[in-house]
């Protein structure tokens, strides 16, 4: 889910390293909420299942074991639980709970690092104050005027919620080579590199290759055809090339030396 409104956080580890952080919006934020409470009401449907079925021999009810007070602990009962899944599930799956993994959504803290136990029991004990008044309405009104889309519980404990580049690329990715199987099928093309060419293509070569071919799928035949033939000229020159046998076929060309590269570029 991509947002246009997503801000950047510019952070410097502990090692005086310069991270650059697409922080998480709101739209995002909220969908993973989503994914993670129907998950949670899945599993609080399961174990009240079961609690039913083991009950029902002994003709005993929930109500029956605690009387009056059964509901105030089932209360505070399924708050706790929520509120371990969310502190474990972002304590030992690097800043991250099952909702946030499937929007590519990660938990770090201001200074980049990984989340700590300490900070994540802070930031999920403080959805108590950010769900107020109901909804998560505090919450989602700090978020909404906080330069880095903080929540309170964000503030409290100084954590940060950024979208996972490595979730992105692989998306991306994916989707690429989707569209590239669909190519390949209609444009035939053969190519092979010598090992002593493909050592002469530089960073620098394989991010403009990378990001013409990941482009491919948006652009417009013209423009598509256009690039190609101006990328593939730079690159027969790097490579020493003859332009003659791929003049005709640029993109084709580009797209095969795309899957030549990149399993010793995408690592």
């Amino acid at each position: 889910m991509n947002e246009s409104y997503n801000r950047e956080a510019t952070v410097v580890t502990p090692e005086h390293v310069r991270l650059h952080l697409q922080t998480a919006g709101l739209g995002s934020r909220a969908a993973a909420l989503i994914a993670d409470m129907l998950l949670l009401l899945a599993a609080f449907g399961i174990v009240s299942l079961l609690t039913g079925l083991i009950l029902i021999p002994f003709d005993l009810a929930v109500a029956d074991l605690f009387g009056e007070y059964a509901i105030a602990f089932l209360i505070v009962f399924a708050a706790l639980l929520t509120g371990a899944y969310y502190a474990l599930a972002e304590y030992y799956m690097a800043g991250q709970t099952f909702g946030k993994r499937w929007l590519g959504l990660r938990v770090v803290q201001e200074n980049g690092q990984p989340v700590t136990l300490l900070s994540a029991l802070i930031r999920n004990f403080f959805r108590l104050i950010d769900f107020l008044p109901s909804f998560y309405i505090a919450g989602a009104l700090w978020m909404f005027f906080h330069p880095l889309d903080k929540r309170l519980g964000d503030l409290a404990a100084g954590t940060i919620v950024v979208r996972d580049l490595e979730h992105e690329r692989r998306t991306i990715r994916n989707r690429t080579q989707k569209w590239l199987d669909k190519w390949r099928m209609q444009h035939r093309f053969s190519l092979t590199i010598p090992d002593a060419a493909r050592g002469k293509v530089e960073r620098d070569d394989w991010l403009l290759l990378a990001a013409y071919v990941e482009r491919m799928p948006s652009l417009d035949s013209q423009k598509r055809d256009e690039l190609a033939w101006r990328i593939t000229q730079r690159l027969l020159r790097k490579l020493e090339l003859d332009l003659n046998p791929y003049h005709l076929y640029p993109a084709a060309f580009l797209v095969e030396l795309y899957i030549l590269l990149s399993d010793e570029w995408s690592l």
